[in-house]
């Protein structure tokens, strides 16, 4: 009886301690499914209505779909865009703040100290990924940037903003080829460049595609270059950076992607990845984006982590070229 007893007992334990154990693998491993519990807010550091701020609206509304809470934008203009991403930097690392980001935040880190950086922002993966181009004149004797080299006096280009893609690029191919290069800086907009272009007050410029198809339209511009890894469908005739012997420049192109403050913990960063990848191919988002201009090109957040150090590694190598032109554009 004793025996049956003690059986008993030790039955009875047993079964305690594997409850107790499942329960305690549950409240461990379930914890991170318990998230989001309330809405998550897009850091945007640029006004309503630009290419970021697109963009975070469109998968911000689709995005919910997946986390089961609304995103909602919240725009943070200022300092060049510096003010949204040391706001974002700075946020609780409980992943209900992230942020949209592009290869300018890396320039401007490296030209200036800023109070944050891109090395250690979380990558959620990239979203959209457009070309940019270089335009001349239509009546231009340039049919490449290489021509530049018996041009027989300095290029100029018009820029709107210093760190763009479509004049960093310019910045070390001028480097790298071995022609002379003055930037004409000053202008309010991408609109206002491609206007200088066909003024005639500079040889080439870098224009957004929304801001050069009226002049494309009427005539008056055309591309010679084209900033991605493979040729757009608008201009097959024209080829990538990669083509005409710059294959690292490629990664110029006009990406954007989104990333989290540092030490969200990898359950949530995850949890928020795979809503991001799920919202790039929903059928809904993608007819979103084909109205609204935008070119959906995903990339893991691993992938994009390579990416970011791989622009760090290749802009730090023309630090001082692009300081020269900084002093030396008018």
């Amino acid at each position: 009886m004793k025996r049956c007893k003690y059986l008993g007992i030790f039955v009875s334990l047993s079964l305690s301690l594997s409850l107790l154990s499942t329960f305690l693998y549950e409240i461990t491993f379930a914890a991170p499914v318990d998230f989001p519990k309330k809405e998550i807010t897009v850091i945007v550091n640029m006004g309503p209505g630009g290419g970021r701020d697109v963009l975070a609206r469109g998968v911000g509304n689709k995005m919910s779909k997946y986390l089961g809470v609304p995103v909602v934008v919240m725009n943070k203009p200022g300092a060049g865009g510096a003010t949204g991403l040391i706001s974002l930097y700075h946020s609780a690392a409980d992943g209900y703040t992230i942020g949209v980001g592009m290869a300018t935040d890396i320039i401007d880190q490296i030209l200036e100290k800023r109070e944050y950086d891109n090395k250690k922002f979380i990558y959620l993966g990239r979203a959209q990924s457009s070309p940019g181009f270089l335009f001349v004149k239509s009546d231009s004797p340039f049919r490449s940037v290489k021509d530049f080299k018996t041009f027989g006096k300095p290029v100029r280009h018009a820029t709107f903003s210093m760190t763009s893609n479509s004049t960093v690029v310019p910045m070390v191919i001028a480097n790298r080829e071995g022609f002379t290069m003055v930037i004409v800086g000053g202008y309010k907009g991408a609109a206002d460049a491609a206007m200088a272009l066909v003024r005639g007050e500079v040889e080439f410029a870098g224009p957004g595609l929304v801001a050069a198809m009226p002049f494309l339209r009427a005539g008056q511009i055309r591309p010679i270059l084209t900033i991605h890894q493979k040729r757009s469908p608008d201009f097959p005739d024209i080829p990538t950076v990669g083509e005409i012997g710059h294959p690292d420049l490629d990664i110029w192109a006009l990406d954007f992607w989104f990333m989290t403050p540092p030490g969200v913990p990898k359950e949530r960063v995850q949890i928020l990845e795979d809503a991001l990848m799920k919202t790039l191919k929903d059928p809904e988002f993608l007819g979103w984006a084909k109205g609204a201009g935008v070119d959906p090109a995903p990339l893991s957040g691993e992938e994009m982590t390579k990416m970011v150090f791989k622009l760090f590694g290749l802009l730090e190598q023309y630090k001082g070229d692009i300081d020269k032109y900084l002093k030396e554009t008018r």
